[in-house]
């Protein structure tokens, strides 16, 4: 255990964007209480529900989150379980699915 939390935020808006209707992604990670790293960012693909923005915008908090980890790996620092929290229960069900 590394005496603090990594812990990942994000949320996705459907067809947010008025010409070309691509969705937008946020994320927000933070080690304890402080925020280390943020992003929001115009989805490449145009999502087809809003359980796809969000899982998307899933997939792209999670490859932050691992990546800090490895990094944080680097110095010292080890994480049994990162948790990140999203609003949609479709991207969720989607993530946890082993296709």
């Amino acid at each position: 255990d590394s005496g603090f939390d990594l812990t990942g935020f994000l949320d996705a808006d459907y067809a947010g964007c008025k010409d070309s209707f691509k969705s937008t992604s946020s994320g927000a990670q933070f080690l304890g209480e402080k925020l280390v790293s943020w992003s929001s960012k115009k989805q490449d693909c145009t999502a087809l529900s809003t359980a796809e923005a969000e899982y998307v915008s899933l997939s792209a908090c999670g490859a932050q989150v691992l990546w800090m980890r490895t990094q944080l790996t680097d110095y010292g620092f080890h994480f049994d379980k990162i948790p990140i929290y999203c609003d949609s229960k479709l991207a969720i069900a989607i993530s946890c699915n082993p296709v």
